[in-house]
């Protein structure tokens, strides 16, 4: 799977938080920058937290920087429509990837030196560097203006051809120029009494035609509009035949259609330049002469292809700068490209100008102060003493004075980082709590598996994810060339998990025995008849031993088909959410020992496990018992589970003989309600009276304390050793008496409000948890709904498209090959993209409420480095 070995993390490292370490590091300030430059290109693991004191000059310090960033910004982005320019024209870009200082030797400059960089890159991209950045804007710009000079060439052409081929259809002239503002001499429009009949059929009285070009999409609502303004006295008409052009505005490729509207009176010509303005419409003057417009088309034609020789010319010298700006040779020292160079430097000056801001400033020192990986604070101090010597020093610390905590950091590859990323989401793990991450590996694609279930299907889904894994360098690499397509990118980011996801899919079509809706008879059934999914018919049972592996096959194509997989699909469902529900009670423990919180172990953790187990462990435990016994060789029927729950509850300590599943059943059931409903109250009152009381002792404690206090001071008063002056003074029994009653009286209210607060948190936990038992249960009969849905669709599809269609049709071999395209084109497109989105929507849902709930906090906050050698850093992510 290319895994780098030196990041590989173990159960041991996944389960907690790896321990951390509060570091400051004094640097002189002018080596401030290069110090953030070392520590995020050759250490890349601390976290800088912000120890600005916020005085005036650091608040004037910062607003120059955050200029000074968004300025960088711009430049980059500049830099990035260069490199959008190379890809469009076919000038590649070396995959390089600079991140220490002696790269960046070639252009001269460093980040994090204390020097203007973007004045540099300005003027390194004005003809100091070998290449000059005026002659590629000229290009643009001269290309930029071709194009639309072409396009609008272009347009006149269609129209020109649209007016010569109405001139001939209609057999006389094309009635105008045009569109005009004012209206035409009678002896031009025809506006003039019509006398002879001769007259009146060559003789256009009145009316005006407008020509001109309309986006395409636009044709509908152009109808519209004309139908509107004119008050349906005029009539649009389109040409056929639609151009490719550049829109000016946008400067992309749109298509556009040549019209002429025939209009009567002033309305319509008041109202269109408004009109041509909102819709990107271009008027044009027409001929009215056949023989002219030709003329006209031929001298456009010759124009059009002057213009695209210029073009082609000017496009070949963009090239020839652009292959400058790709790469520049050094002697004795290879190639280097200054675009991919200046972005990177760029995009180090911003992150570390943004460190910057984080920094206490002194007189002539500068703190850093951050968390870093315990483990790696040799490292730290090793590469400070190296790189600065006795320019800086470093102080290490257990914790950070007045902050919220250490960050929570697990040191992740590309396999196991793409699962927690589906907990980061949810939210972080608190310092040092149990990380839900190194479960969800498993836990995850399971539950996907379940619902999903399918030979064939989880194949495809296997099959994929080893793809994307087999060619996950390959796609880093693009990734970091910002070459990947969004939808591979994401597909990238998720390749082990995919991978995962189908295997368990395909481990549980096997359970299923399920491959398409067709099962597969391996190990003979058990059954009598053959041809089972054809149709064949139950028979008695036979074979000895039940089918060794999954489902029998002869179970599909029987009467009770859907029965028999409705019963024992919702039976997993509950057995595993149940069984993972009290896993996750059960790392709830491993929280309360880390931080010995035995008040919350015994109080809390106990009796949440104990109403668990005694109600819906209990019920697991009766379907499995069961499922042991071989009702054939019984006397007995077998008891209805649903009804003997209820009855659980409603009538605790009876149970009917003809129901009974196992001896003293009613007893067991009895105990086991009363150990439920003792759980509650003790959930619920035990640990916050205890605190309460616990708070209480050490108050008086405390007072007891302050009053031995009062005494030793009118002690060392009355034999001199304390100054008992008026005036208040350090140590004075006046501002002692005067802070005790109010100190005290604060203590009373705070421990009464205390109390409150925390009978009203715990009721709410304990609700919830109560509450959420039943209600959490129940989601997990969305594996069983999901399931059975995935399985009734796969039918569907194989027995109407491929059997009904195909096999039975009377088409054949034309109507087989036409079915299987159909099925596998809705497989494809239903099964195998739509509902397995689905199935990873209710996969989340599962794990954040029902899993996590039951002991996740989240409560932290991530760990994020400064890195210059990430892939998130690299690619822009960061």
């Amino acid at each position: 799977f290319n895994l780098p070995v030196q990041r590989i993390s173990t159960p041991v490292a996944m389960l907690r938080s790896a321990d951390m370490a509060y570091v400051k590091i004094n640097v002189n300030d002018d080596e401030i920058g290069s110090a953030i430059q070392t520590l995020a290109s050759r250490f890349g693991k601390l976290h800088i937290v912000d120890v600005c004191d916020d005085t005036k000059s650091d608040i004037k310090r910062q607003k120059t920087w955050k200029q000074t960033i968004s300025e960088l910004s711009h430049m980059e982005r500049k830099l990035e429509g260069y490199a959008d320019l190379m890809e469009k024209y076919g000038v590649k870009l070396p995959a390089m990837h600079y991140t220490n200082p002696k790269d960046f030797e070639p252009i001269g400059t460093i980040p994090g030196q204390n020097r203007n960089m973007l004045e540099e890159c300005r003027q390194y991209f004005s003809g100091k560097g070998g290449i000059d950045e005026r002659d590629l804007d000229n290009h643009t710009r001269v290309i930029s203006e071709l194009n639309q000079t072409i396009s609008i060439l272009k347009e006149k052409l269609e129209v020109y051809r649209f007016a010569k081929e109405f001139a001939e259809n209609n057999g006389y002239d094309t009635g105008g120029a045009g569109y005009q503002t004012e209206p035409l001499p009678p002896s031009r429009r025809g506006d003039i009494e019509l006398g002879s009949a001769e007259e009146k059929k060559n003789i256009r009285a009145g009316f005006k035609i407008i020509w001109g070009t309309v986006p395409t999409y636009m044709k509908v609502q152009f109808k519209r509009m004309i139908a509107r303004i004119s008050r349906l006295t005029a009539i649009p008409y389109f040409c056929s035949e639609e151009i490719k052009v550049i829109d000016k505005a946008s400067g992309q490729e749109v298509s556009k259609t040549a019209f002429y509207v025939v209009t009567i009176g002033k309305i319509i010509r008041k109202n269109f330049p408004r009109l041509a303005q909102y819709m990107n419409i271009n008027l044009m003057e027409v001929s009215e002469n056949p023989e002219e417009l030709q003329k006209i088309i031929e001298a456009t034609l010759t124009d059009i292809k002057e213009k695209k020789i210029v073009l082609r010319n000017t496009q070949s010298a963009l090239r020839r700068t652009l292959r400058k700006f790709s790469s520049l040779s050094i002697r004795n020292s290879g190639t280097f490209s200054p675009v991919v160079m200046w972005q990177a430097a760029l995009k180090q000056e911003k992150a570390i100008l943004a460190a910057k801001t984080k920094c206490r400033w002194g007189k002539s020192f500068v703190e850093i102060a951050g968390w870093i990986p315990k483990a790696d604070s040799h490292s730290l101090i090793e590469l400070i003493e190296g790189e600065l010597g006795a320019r800086a020093n470093v102080e290490l610390m257990e914790d950070a004075p007045g902050s919220g905590g250490p960050p929570t950091y697990f040191p992740t590859n590309s396999f196991t980082g793409q699962f927690q990323s589906i907990v980061d989401t949810y939210g972080i793990p608190g310092y040092k709590e149990v990380n839900p991450g190194l479960f969800t590996i498993v836990t995850f694609p399971f539950l996907f598996g379940v619902m999903y279930g399918d030979i064939g299907h989880g194949l495809f889904i296997a099959l994929f994810g080893f793809y994307l894994v087999i060619n996950g360098p390959k796609h880093e690499e693009l990734a970091k060339k910002k070459q990947l397509g969004e939808m591979l990118t994401m597909m990238h980011g998720a390749r082990f998990v995919l991978f995962f996801m189908g295997c368990f899919g395909f481990y549980c079509g096997t359970i299923y025995n399920d491959l398409f809706s067709v099962p597969v008879n391996l190990f003979g059934s058990r059954w009598d008849g053959k041809g089972f999914w054809i149709g064949g018919k139950k028979g008695d049972v036979g074979g000895g031993a039940p089918y060794p592996y999954g489902v029998d096959p002869t179970w599909y194509g029987a009467k009770n088909q859907l029965q028999f997989m409705n019963s024992l699909k919702m039976k997993l469902s509950v057995i595993l959410g149940v069984t993972q529900m009290i896993f996750g009670i059960s790392l709830g423990s491993l929280n309360h020992m880390y931080e010995r919180d035995y008040v919350g172990l015994f109080l809390e953790w106990i009796p949440r496990m104990a109403f668990m187990i005694c109600t819906f462990g209990y019920m697991i435990g009766i379907i499995i018992y069961k499922w042991t016994i071989d009702w054939d060789n019984t006397t007995r029927a077998p008891p209805n589970l649903i009804q003997t729950m209820i009855k659980m509850f409603l009538s605790p300590g009876v149970v009917d003989a003809d129901s009974e599943l196992y001896p003293h059943q009613a007893s067991v059931q009895l105990y086991l309600i009363l150990i439920a409903l003792v759980s509650v109250p003790i959930m619920l009152f035990a640990k916050p009276l205890i605190t309460h009381y616990t708070s209480r002792a050490r108050s008086h404690s405390e007072k007891a304390d302050e009053k031995l206090t009062e005494m030793d001071q009118v002690v060392g008063e009355n034999t001199g050793l304390i100054s008992a002056g008026r005036g208040g003074g350090y140590g004075s029994i006046d501002d002692s008496q005067e802070d005790l009653p109010s100190h005290n009286e604060d203590n009373g209210e705070h421990a009464e409000h205390g109390f409150g607060d925390m009978m009203i948190h715990q009721g709410i936990h304990t609700i919830e948890f109560v509450l959420g038992c039943v209600s959490n249960t129940a989601s997990y009969l969305r594996l069983w709904a999901l399931s059975l849905a995935h399985a009734e669709l796969s039918e569907v599809f194989w027995s109407k498209l491929v059997v009904g269609f195909g096999l039975e049709g009377g088409v054949g071999p034309v109507g087989m090959v036409f079915g299987f395209g159909a099925w596998f084109c809705a497989t494809f497109a239903v099964l195998l993209c739509m509902d397995t989105m689905e199935c990873v929507l209710h996969a989340l849902r599962l794990h954040w409420v029902e899993f996590q709930n039951k002991f996740y906090r989240a409560d932290g906050y991530k760990f994020v480095a400064i890195d210059f050698t990430s892939t998130a850093f690299l690619t822009g992510e960061a």
